[in-house]
């Protein structure tokens, strides 16, 4: 993904404008409201917060400029990365969905009954459900929540899998990654699985890998687990270059949505699109893809009530990462988090894992 990010989108919809997300589905599968003033933001103060970022970011030096990675994530991103997922150039879907298929059952032997089993971001649901099928095979009265900013966005993941199960429950947890931290604090009384799949640890920062997921060990008790999917340096460089410009051109799609969605933000004509396109980089020096807009020819960008920003033709504006870890990467990343591996599961070749976390030797 070019950079998933904690509960993606920054504008929310209203229930039922999305396929499945049925505004009687919180009748039958709670959405626990888990929002807190100390943490959380309301949606007026997400946007005026992007706002502020794509103003700092445009007004950076020549081939500086970088861009907010939260403008990929209105509906209509949302809708295309989901797209995205299913093109055969985009290989990290396709190896996670390889290594539940073969070791669910495993990762649910390590699912104690009664446990609850909490996933980091909603989404399409058909690789979770792969470890929720395993669970209810074995008869494991456990809960399962998905947690996520974007309300409408858990009734459409919730909505996916409704139904489905006697053993596994189902609920929503409406909030920020932080709130879903405190709100861990105060259940004590059951096991906690933390899951957090896609890669999403490679959109942040190495350092910033690190310390989040010992935000979430600080507070696990030595029972509890943190199973997190983590792609690798293992690739043919043709192949991960595909998996970020595909050639069905969605991932360009989805890219240059990112710019159209400035324009809604500042409900102005910021950004002409048509003066950008989508140039994804792998750099294998520093072991991620880089993700940016190419300046086509010279442009003005024209934020309300500011001076109007040129942007040069041949300008590159940086939107986004995608680190990918080798194995001795992966281990200094679980020290940096103060983490044990307790069990890794592998792709077939070997180049994506599959790691359960443990903060107790």
């Amino acid at each position: 993904m070019l950079g998933p990010v904690p509960s993606p989108s920054p504008v929310p919809i209203p229930p039922g404008s999305r396929p499945g997300a049925s505004p009687g589905l919180e009748a039958t599968i709670p959405i626990i409201d888990i929002r807190s003033t100390a943490h959380s933001v309301t949606v007026a103060a997400l946007e005026d917060g992007i706002r502020a970022n794509v103003l700092s970011g445009f007004t950076k030096p020549y081939n500086e400029k970088e861009l907010p990675n939260m403008l990929l994530y209105n509906e209509e991103g949302l809708r295309l990365f989901e797209q995205i997922t299913y093109q055969p150039d985009y290989y990290l879907t396709r190896l996670e969905i390889d290594i539940l298929s073969r070791h669910a059952h495993q990762i649910a032997n390590s699912v104690p009954d009664g446990a609850i089993l909490l996933e980091l971001g909603a989404g399409a649901l058909r690789k979770t459900a792969l470890i929720l099928d395993a669970l209810e095979a074995q008869g494991k009265d456990v809960t399962y929540f998905a947690l996520d900013l974007d309300k409408p966005e858990l009734l459409r993941t919730l909505a996916e899998v409704k139904g489905r199960y006697t053993h596994v429950s189902l609920a929503g947890l409406w909030g920020t990654y932080d709130d879903g931290c405190t709100w861990l604090k105060q259940v004590k009384d059951r096991p906690r699985i933390i899951l957090w799949l896609g890669s999403s640890v490679g959109n942040m920062s190495r350092k910033e890998a690190g310390q989040f997921i010992r935000t979430f060990g600080d507070i696990l008790a030595p029972r509890d687990r943190f199973i997190v999917a983590i792609d690798s340096k293992n690739h043919k460089l043709n192949d991960i270059r595909a998996a970020y410009d595909d050639r069905a051109g969605v991932t360009r799609r989805f890219a240059l949505n990112a710019l159209g969605n400035i324009n809604d933000l500042f409900n102005a004509d910021v950004v002409d699109v048509s003066c950008f396109d989508y140039n994804p980089y792998y750099n294998e020096v520093q072991g991620r893809n880089e993700a940016y807009f190419r300046c086509l020819k010279d442009t003005q960008v024209r934020i309300p009530s500011e001076t109007p920003i040129l942007v040069h033709e041949g300008e590159y504006i940086r939107f986004a990462f995608s680190h990918k870890y080798d194995r001795v990467e992966r281990q200094v990343l679980w020290t940096a988090a103060g983490a044990y591996p307790v069990q890794e599961w592998m792709s077939q070749d070997g180049d994506y894992a599959l790691t359960m976390l443990s903060w107790s030797s």
